[in-house]
């Protein structure tokens, strides 16, 4: 599977859960309870689990 196909399933800080495609990730932040996740368009989703997790599982050494 190519990276381009692969999605991560994280979860947000309101306890939903969301499935994010790698590709579309612009650039991960540091927020005040989990990482921000930010794509083209001004789009972001904050999620639960903290930046140096997200960064591994984009990465796909999670």
């Amino acid at each position: 599977m190519n990276r381009e196909s692969k999605f991560v399933l994280l979860h947000r800080t309101d306890g939903s859960g969301v499935a994010c495609r790698i590709a579309q990730v612009l650039f991960v932040g540091k927020g005040e309870r989990g990482a921000i996740l930010n794509f083209s368009g001004g789009a972001q989703v904050n999620v639960h689990e903290d930046f140096d997790e997200v960064m591994a599982l984009l990465d796909g050494t999670a």
